[in-house]
């Protein structure tokens, strides 16, 4: 039973593999550009891909605890019940994930222009 919970873990790991590598990507993207963004764009950014990461592996979880769940002596309905629950939360974290990723966009991603007569502290 164990192995066979393990086999269904790795199984929906490696499906979410290229949701993760882009997340991953993202936020190493955003720190190699931390200087050209400004301090809430890329706050909004990072949140964003922290949340999407969050959700990602949450997810995971949630399908590898379907088994178990399956196993145990739960009706139809009450398992349709935590189904729907755990979809909606699932869904409300991609929902703000997103959110913050476009409101990153949206933040006025470049900073301004540098004068070269401001001091050093200014930049």
């Amino acid at each position: 039973m164990f192995e066979e919970q393990v086999q269904f873990v790795l199984v929906q790991g490696v499906v979410q593999v290229p949701i993760v590598l882009v997340l991953v990507v993202g936020l190493i993207l955003l720190a190699a550009r931390r200087d050209r963004l400004s301090r809430l764009a890329k706050g909004l950014a990072v949140a964003g891909c922290g949340v999407l990461l969050f959700g990602v592996l949450a997810n995971v979880a949630w399908l590898a605890s379907i088994p178990t769940l399956l196993r145990a002596d739960h009706s139809a309905a009450e398992f349709g019940i935590i189904s729907a629950g755990v979809a909606l939360m699932l869904n409300l974290c991609q929902a703000v994930g997103l959110g913050l990723l476009i409101g990153g966009l949206l933040a006025g991603g470049a900073r301004p222009p540098i004068a070269a007569d401001q001091p050093v502290a200014m930049r």
